[in-house]
């Protein structure tokens, strides 16, 4: 964050999960005592503290739990720009192509495409969850499925709220950005080619508006795509059809969270510096052939 001049871009101020009823925080018990069990900071607010830390919200709050440490990105298109401005003032070469084809040869990795030919000594493959049938040209077969995510963005004068507020039973996501809020969320296994499904995106409409209900029309609507696996767990190592592909993929809804520490794994397998072996709950090959 530091290298790349992205503090502007981190709100820390945590995030809130907002239980409208009773029985929500009640049955949430579970969670918030596994949460307490690895050390993760989190408080307990009555409905006039819920008020305090967010005055916008209507005044239907039972309870809330509030995640102090949490950061939310105000703009992830932003960040992304820097980090390729980032990456090419240290000598990157950046280049943006569908690759579609992946072959491995004696002396390197050949990728290829429409209009397009690359030929490298290493490979990272690191396309979310387009990543299965790559890692299949690499000879790994990974049971990846894509949870399908919706996305409402509405535009706003001023801030609805102060950080990311998620209404339990609702099962979404409310998040300021800059100049707008986005609602997203839902899992949907609907794979990479089907096309949205309406009925998604007015439940998360409805659900909006049961919380601001004076709400305009959305600005923008789209779908993402989560790469994720039976095991909850992303696959990062190096492929086992060969030591010049290496997967970095899988990590679900916590790409972002995670991205950090799987580029510092990754660069430093590639760099000859990581210990493989402790990387082996991540490896291919632990769902076998």
């Amino acid at each position: 964050v530091g290298e790349a001049g992205l503090e502007d871009q981190m709100r820390r101020n945590g995030c809130l999960y907002l239980y409208r009823r009773l029985s929500d925080f009640a049955a949430g018990a579970g969670g918030r005592a596994m949460r307490a069990a690895f050390g993760i900071h989190q408080e307990v607010l009555t409905p006039e503290e819920v008020a305090a830390l967010e005055p916008g919200l209507p005044a239907t709050a039972a309870h809330g739990v509030y995640f102090p440490d949490s950061i939310n990105v105000t703009d992830p298109a932003m960040v992304m720009r820097r980090l390729l401005g980032a990456v090419s003032a240290r000598g990157a070469s950046v280049k943006q192509a569908e690759i579609t084809g992946l072959q491995v040869e004696a002396d390197g990795v050949q990728l290829s495409g429409p209009g397009v030919r690359i030929k490298a000594g290493t490979v990272v493959i690191a396309a979310g969850a387009r990543s299965r049938a790559l890692a299949a040209q690499a000879s790994d077969r990974i049971p990846l499925e894509t949870e399908r995510g919706y996305h409402l963005e509405f535009q706003t004068d001023a801030p609805l709220l102060n950080r990311p507020v998620c209404p339990v039973d609702l099962g979404f996501y409310l998040t300021p950005m800059a100049g707008r809020l986005r609602v997203a969320g839902t899992v949907e296994l609907g794979g990479l080619v089907a096309p949205p499904n309406p009925r998604r995106l007015a439940l998360l409409d409805r659900g909006a508006r049961q919380i601001f209900p004076r709400l305009g029309s959305p600005a923008s609507q789209w779908l993402g795509f989560r790469p994720s696996l039976p095991d909850s767990r992303p696959v990062i190592g190096a492929s086992r059809g060969s030591s010049r592909v290496i997967h970095a993929f899988g990590h679900g809804h916590l790409g972002l969270t995670l991205a950090p520490i799987t580029a510092r794994l990754v660069a430093n397998l590639i760099g000859g510096r990581g210990d493989p072996a402790r990387l082996a709950p991540f490896a291919a090959g632990r769902f076998g052939r």
